[in-house]
């Protein structure tokens, strides 16, 4: 083989190699973004029987309309919400006499089947993965 054929050769496989890299990286930056997007502490609850979802939408026992509510910390496998936007910055110390530190009322919904953090975290997702705290989430039975 001639220098420039060797050359030729040398230049398409790191052609090959470094697209496949951008591939790998583009992969595990989707997954990366998946995981965290799967983590929330935003999740639409159902008033009426206390159950809640990552998504909006209809409550899948009494089929009413679930409203958007603030994690403020999960235990036991129950998760305390707060009726405020999601971006509020309240949480459950600040809580009073059943109002969080925003002044809406505090209600509790069951987490099961869902997956949370072991330390209380308000982080719930619908997959497992890791808590903001560096956790791994767990099934809420």
């Amino acid at each position: 083989m001639n220098k420039s054929m060797s050359l030729a050769v040398a230049v398409c496989c790191f052609g090959l190699m470094s697209g496949a890299l951008r591939v790998i990286a583009e992969e595990k930056s989707a997954t990366a973004a998946d995981t965290k997007a799967s983590v929330t502490q935003s999740v639409f609850a159902c008033s009426h029987c206390r159950t809640m979802a990552i998504r909006a939408g209809k409550c899948v026992t009494c089929e009413k309309e679930m409203k958007e509510q603030h994690v403020l910390s999960v235990k036991d496998g129950n998760a305390m919400l707060c009726a405020c936007e999601a971006t509020c910055a309240c949480n459950a110390a600040g809580m009073k006499e059943g109002k969080c530190g925003c002044g809406k009322e505090v209600k509790t919904a069951s987490a099961k089947g869902m997956y949370v953090c072991a330390d209380g975290c308000p982080e719930i997702a619908n997959k497992p993965g890791k808590c903001a705290c560096g956790k791994e989430l767990k099934k809420a039975e």
